[in-house]
């Protein structure tokens, strides 16, 4: 999975992002908004995390406003790899 923020309009901003990894374990990258690209004016390491088997991920606000997340290719891995990931939507009530 690229580097991306969940950011559809229909998700609620407020709540956290819950991620459920089972199986294989995979690394998980954290990258700041403003340590992105090769015109970055500030140095801002990457926050690399490995979800193991059966671990839970909570991403709370403001985390998915400021930090972009990636899953790289493991071209190595041959175990396989569930990942369930829970987020709240907002209904419009409008309609």
């Amino acid at each position: 999975m690229g580097e991306h923020r969940d950011d559809e309009k229909e998700l609620d901003p407020l709540c956290p992002i819950a991620s459920v990894s089972l199986g294989a374990p995979r690394d998980f990258i954290f990258r700041h908004r403003d340590a992105r690209g090769k015109q970055s004016l500030r140095h801002i390491e990457p926050v690399k995390l490995e979800l193991a088997h059966g671990s839970l991920l909570l991403m709370n606000s403001p985390t998915n406003t400021f930090w972009y997340h990636s899953l790289p290719v493991r071209k190595k891995s041959s175990l396989p790899r569930i990942n369930l990931t829970f987020r709240r939507i907002v209904v419009d009530r409008k309609k």
